[in-house]
């Protein structure tokens, strides 16, 4: 009767040795390539919304070339008029007060500190 065998021979156990070595020095640079293929992706979602705003950014400027766009704008903006046109100014509408009774940081009501010291200048 032959003698029983080992279970682990010589080669399976240098075998198994030398695929643990590659399996550790293919870790580290796996995990780099890894770690800068998400780097690389995350840049090019970046670039992509930055060439939206880009693009978007272009499309105000060229706006500004159109000359009724910029008239428009003026008339809107700054309330010009043409020659031999009326303007009307209505008032800005009043803003209701606010309901929470409380006071900031030392001012009393809505109005703004030189309103009140205006107010105060201005009584007799």
């Amino acid at each position: 009767m032959p003698p029983p065998r080992a279970a682990l021979t010589t080669r399976a156990t240098l075998l198994a040795v030398v695929i643990c070595v590659l399996v550790l020095t293919l870790a580290y640079p796996l995990r780099l390539y890894l770690k800068q293929q998400s780097k690389l992706s995350e840049l090019a979602r970046t670039n992509t919304q930055a060439q939206a705003r880009v693009n978007e950014l272009r499309s105000t400027v060229e706006r500004y070339d159109d000359q009724a766009w910029v008239s428009d704008e003026a008339r809107r903006r700054l309330h010009y008029i043409k020659p031999g046109e009326r303007a009307y100014l209505m008032p800005a509408a009043p803003t209701p007060a606010s309901g929470d009774g409380g006071e900031r940081g030392g001012s009393s009501g809505g109005s703004a500190w030189y309103g009140r010291l205006w107010s105060e200048i201005a009584t007799p």
